[in-house]
């Protein structure tokens, strides 16, 4: 036996301090030699002496730069010890020295998803994927960076084929195949499979949760509240179900519930993304109430708990990508591509600031027999977020380089997942996600017939009404008044050249408009989207349709005027003039 292999013999022993002295003597005899540091790394972590075993296993990879199994287990050390960036620059190097290797792509995604770089890890696990489809831990990591980053098509294919083998689905599976089908417009089949799950898992609180939502989307109330309390009576620590109750029931909420939420606000254990959604509700609940001091308070803690946890705005970035998209997309590059694109007369986009009337348009259209509402779709957002993927162009800078069998293909793959709940016969499919705003150039792209709606709204109610509502971790415009004054501006800036240049229509609805002239506003909209006037576009909010966003509730109303001018309770803490 060699006296490296007695060193690791001693260890598999806990014989730690025979093979510290045999270490100390090889370190003399082999001070280059990187199987000693490697093997001194790991006594020093058998020891508990994490700042020695990464010291030696740098050393190591010094002397052996490109020895892979070395770097495989180096950036293994460094991220399950926090070290993010140095973890990515192994694997990445590993990529390069072997860059037909599965497990050296899916190193690298983890490191970079466990690091909240969510969009840098996924074309690392799509690596991983396309060169190991059949293994089942890569293909779940990609589905949930996938669903991470909102592109819920996209990971709904991958939970589906990881769902194929039934016996072997676990909880979680179900909750994210349910996410997945209710948030891509499917609430019916999203409550057959949480129904599913329970029957199989009727304890898992997140279940239970889930089921709630599903319920809130479909409009049923008294079961979304049975649901959140089974989730709360099965975990009691846990603050999500309990702020979905208060979140439901607002002026209605039981003091218990709001004693308890309080206590759990006081609470260290209580993550802070979990304090940010109660005090969020508890905002909601006081404005409701017209308490407004204590609501402006709740919003404001809930924002920095965010703020602090998904980080701050970026507003040169942003104002980085609206200049790229304005000089990208000029009028004759436009008409010029706009002409090649695929004839198809039912896209619709609503489009504009999330919280400017989105829904409430999509829901209009959708009450019209030939139309379908799709809800927020990914579709477009993914097709520019991954034009790049594979080549050595940019989007959008190069986008003159796309070809049209390029546009086609990704149109026609648009127009089968936008239509997959649909009916047959439906002659418009409405696509209500308001960041489409950034990608009207490459709507044009693809589509020749598509119209565009555009929603506006007062900018300082929809300024008061983002920043009092939980938001997506993406969107870190979100947590900040004047962030979200900035990221409205911006939004104006390119819609109004996309007007100058674009080759399709564009309707500007104005939400204050539409509420005090709802019916001509409602024959404005119907005739622009090109469909015969029918009056079961009046009685919208009966539709009966599933609603997935902020505003489920609010669309199930009449129409009605309380929302405008809604600032002017919140001026004098959030300067929203």
């Amino acid at each position: 036996m060699n006296p490296l292999e007695r060193v690791y013999e001693q260890l598999r022993q806990s014989r730690l301090l025979e093979a510290e002295q045999t270490l100390a003597l090889l370190l003399r005899q082999a001070p280059q030699d990187p199987a000693v540091h490697r093997a001194h790394a790991v006594l020093a972590q058998s020891a508990g002496r994490i700042d020695q075993a990464l010291q030696s296993m740098r050393t190591a990879v010094g002397l052996a730069p490109d020895a892979v199994p070395l770097l495989m287990e180096s950036g293994q050390l460094l991220a399950s010890n926090g070290y993010a960036d140095e973890s990515v620059a192994m694997f990445r190097r590993v990529t390069v020295l072997q860059p037909a290797s599965p497990e050296a792509w899916y190193f690298l995604g983890m490191a970079l998803y466990t690091a909240r770089r969510d969009a840098d890890a996924l074309p690392a696990f799509q690596q991983a994927h396309s060169l190991a489809p059949g293994q089942a831990q890569i293909a779940r990591a990609l589905a949930e960076t996938e669903y991470a980053l909102e592109h819920h098509a996209e990971a709904l294919a991958l939970y589906e084929g990881l769902a194929a083998p039934a016996q072997g689905i676990d909880a979680g599976l179900f909750l994210r195949l349910s996410q997945c089908r209710r948030k891509t417009g499917a609430v019916g089949r999203a409550l057959d499979t949480v129904r599913e799950g329970l029957q199989r898992f009727a304890d898992d609180a997140l279940l239970w949760l889930e089921l709630g939502w599903v319920q809130e989307d479909l409009g049923d109330a008294v079961q979304a509240q049975e649901a959140y309390a089974r989730a709360n009576a099965l975990r009691p620590d846990w603050g999500d179900p309990l702020a979905a109750s208060i979140a439901l029931l607002r002026t209605h909420t039981p003091q218990a519930l709001v004693h308890d939420a309080e206590a759990m606000l006081a609470k260290a254990t209580v993550s802070e993304h979990q304090r940010a959604y109660l005090h969020f509700v508890l905002g909601k609940r006081d404005d409701a109430r017209g308490a407004y001091a204590e609501a402006a308070q709740h919003w404001s803690n809930a924002n920095a708990l965010r703020r602090r946890v998904d980080g701050g705005f970026d507003r040169a970035e942003f104002s980085a990508k609206i200049d790229a998209a304005i000089e990208a997309f000029a009028p004759r590059f436009l008409r010029a591509r706009h002409a090649d694109a695929l004839r198809d007369e039912r896209p619709v986009f609503v489009l504009g600031m999330p919280r400017s009337g989105t829904t409430l348009v999509e829901q209009i259209i959708a009450a019209h027999p030939s139309a379908h509402g799709c809800g927020e779709l990914t579709g477009i957002v993914s097709i520019a977020q991954n034009a790049s993927a594979g080549t050595d162009l940019r989007w959008p800078q190069d986008a003159a380089r796309f070809d049209t069998a390029w546009a086609h293909r990704n149109a026609a793959d648009y127009l089968r997942s936008a239509s997959d709940s649909a009916d047959a016969d439906a002659k418009r499919l409405v696509d209500k996600q308001p960041y489409n705003f950034l990608h009207v150039g490459l709507i044009a792209m693809l589509f020749a017939d598509a119209r565009i709606v555009w929603c506006r709204r007062d900018p300082r109610d929809i300024a008061l009404s983002i920043f009092s509502e939980s938001f997506s971790p993406l969107a870190t415009y979100a947590t900040d008044i004047d962030d979200i004054r900035f990221f409205i501006e911006e939004q104006e800036r390119l819609m109004r050249h996309w007007q100058s240049v674009s080759p399709l229509p564009i309707l500007e609805v104005q939400y204050e408009t539409m509420v005090t002239d709802t019916e001509a506003q409602i024959r404005r909209l119907i005739d622009f989207v090109g469909l015969p006037w029918d009056e079961c576009c009046l009685d919208f909010h009966s539709s009966g349709r599933s609603v997935q966003t902020l505003s489920r509730w609010q669309v199930r109303q009449p129409m009605h005027t309380k929302s405008v001018g809604r600032w002017r309770n919140y001026a004098q803490w959030f300067s929203a003039d």
